[in-house]
């Protein structure tokens, strides 16, 4: 094996290794938002009989989709474990990005370009910045893995032109009716199925193809209802604010709120614009330039890959602007420009003359790994802040609602997480001394923001439940809540690229914030008390100081699930 293959293959597994380690020290079997859904369906299915019936359960609506594979992976799991493991559902989705990269993998191999051309497409996928999906499981499984059934599609319908025989045809079916049944965008991929079989003028397999499809979109659609209503409307009538979305969300992998929070929009703004007119040179390119069709079945495969994730892009602008155009901004929404980015880099590699490509994957190698790494540094608060927010969302389900299911099958689905807290109740539920602490309140109308100064002190972040976490305690009740660490520097890149963290994980803290609304805190008179987090052992703080808390009623979103 030459040295440059070697090279490849280390560089390629590194950035997936790293993206291991973290999840592996980071993800925790915590149900978040939909992850209850998913159990409740799976506990339905499990209580019923009747095979119509269970067939029913797989099929149903999840909001405006249909996520049978997300409930067939957490049946499976179910199966061999005795419960729902959602850090095992997490592994299960988050190895559609191998997938994924092995299919890019394939397209390049089809060019004969060597195998360091591969090394910026496994940095570029393999970056912590994708965390709200990595770490969430039900979401992890419909936004990665309908991607990969939508690429593997693509790769197999495009690549069966001209073969003798059509077992790579009926396998692109099967992909096509999975995909469109594991996430509403799902259902692009039979339609740009359809696209590509007209555009290789395969009549005969293109009735086939429109046949399954129109019984597929009879499946999803049929009694299918409409997702209830929210109080917020999107205004179709600014289309300046439609297109700025547009681009936003696909720039969205150039993530500069890290150095740069105000820049942040006008950045990704324009990487989108110059990601709209590659797309759209190379769309021309691969449409309309008359040469033989055997020979552009890898541009036409990338332009299938590209179409699915730009059309995704607009329905996240078209279903989510109401909320804010930050909101497109987030992690969630990621891996769609991040994959995007991958495209475009082949769609480079191969326009430039096979003596400048060496160069061009030279360059395109340090960029990624430059991008790689800003994402760990960037995205880390993010990560671990999440962990915290899932621990304390457990606290709250065991000790302040007291809703943890102890028995049936409920119980049998949801196991509570042993965590840092479990040898802690006797402390915070006993009396203790309380003691004057530099807090400041403010109360807003919905909720509160504490602030604990702590200024040039050092927190050892070298176990993942690191930090301080706010306790609200009253006569009746408990609640705790994660805190955000607020670091000395105005540019927080460099309380990161020291010594003392880079090496020591060491990292100053000038403050420590929690905020947390009134609508799930009930009614009562709180003392306040921390608990500081470090090197695996915990020490817990009663102040004098105390809030009044008066519930706000919200009101329960509707939900077809």
């Amino acid at each position: 094996m030459s040295f440059r293959k070697v090279l490849a293959i280390c560089l390629i597994f590194t950035p997936i290794l790293f993206f291991g380690y973290l999840f592996q020290k980071y993800a925790i079997n915590i149900p978040h938002w939909d992850d209850l859904a998913v159990r409740n369906t799976i506990a339905d299915y499990l209580k019923t009989d009747s095979f119509i019936e269970k067939i029913r359960i797989l099929f149903s609506q999840h909001n405006e989709h249909r996520i049978v594979l997300t409930r067939i992976f957490a049946l499976l799991i179910y199966a061999t474990q005795g419960f729902l493991d959602l850090k095992t559902l997490m592994i299960f989705g988050n190895l559609s990005l191998v997938g994924l990269l092995f299919i890019f993998y394939k397209n390049l191999q089809r060019s004969y370009t060597g195998p360091l051309a591969l090394v910026p497409v496994a940095f570029l996928i393999f970056n912590i910045g994708l965390y709200e999906n990595v770490f969430w499981g039900m979401a992890s499984v419909q936004n990665f893995w309908v991607i990969l059934l939508a690429s593997a599609c693509f790769y197999l319908l495009v690549h069966s032109f001209g073969k003798p025989n059509n077992v790579f045809f009926y396998l692109a079916l099967l992909l096509s009716f999975t995909g469109t049944f594991t996430s509403s965008n799902g259902i692009l991929i039979p339609l740009i199925g359809i696209g590509i079989l007209a555009f290789q003028r395969r009549n005969r397999e293109l009735i086939v193809w429109s046949v399954a499809v129109a019984s597929f979109l009879f499946l999803y659609f049929f009694d299918y209802h409409k997702v209830p209503d929210t109080n917020l409307k999107a205004d179709f009538s600014d289309k300046s604010l439609l297109v700025k979305g547009l681009f936003a969300v696909l720039g969205n992998a150039v993530d500069v709120s890290f150095i740069a929070p105000s820049r942040h929009l006008d950045i990704s703004m324009a990487t989108g614009v110059i990601i709209t007119i590659l797309a759209a040179m190379f769309a021309y390119q691969v449409l309309f330039k008359r040469y033989d069709l055997s020979q552009r079945n890898n541009d036409l495969f990338l332009l299938a890959c590209l179409a699915f994730l730009v059309i995704t892009c607009v329905g996240i602008v078209v279903g989510r602007i109401a909320y804010g155009i930050e909101v497109l901004l987030t992690s969630k929404y990621k891996i769609n420009s991040v994959l995007i980015l991958v495209i475009c880099y082949i769609i480079l590699l191969r326009s430039v003359p096979e003596w400048r490509q060496k160069n061009m994957i030279t360059f395109a190698i340090i960029l990624s790994i430059l991008f790689n790494g800003f994402t760990y540094l960037a995205d880390l608060p993010s990560v671990r802040y999440l962990r915290h927010e899932r621990i304390t969302d457990q606290f709250k389900i065991q000790h302040s609602d007291k809703e943890m299911p102890t028995q049936g099958i409920y119980a049998k689905l949801q196991r509570p997480e042993q965590t840092f807290y479990d040898a802690l109740m006797p402390v915070l539920l006993g009396k203790q001394d309380s003691v004057k602490a530099p807090v400041n309140i403010q109360e807003n109308e919905t909720g509160f923001i504490i602030s604990y100064a702590n200024n040039n002190s050092s927190l050892d972040i070298s176990s993942a439940d690191a930090g301080q976490y706010t306790l609200l305690r009253s006569s009746e009740n408990i609640y705790m809540f994660p805190d955000r660490i607020v670091t000395p520097n105005a540019l927080r890149i460099k309380d990161y690229l020291n010594f003392g963290f880079l090496v020591k994980n060491q990292l100053k803290v000038n403050s420590f914030v929690s905020e947390f609304t009134k609508f799930y805190v009930r009614s009562g008179r709180y003392q306040l008390g921390f608990i500081r987090q470090e090197n695996n052992q915990s020490h817990v703080t009663w102040t004098n100081q105390s809030i009044d808390i008066k519930t706000v009623q919200k009101e329960k979103p509707k939900q077809n699930w």
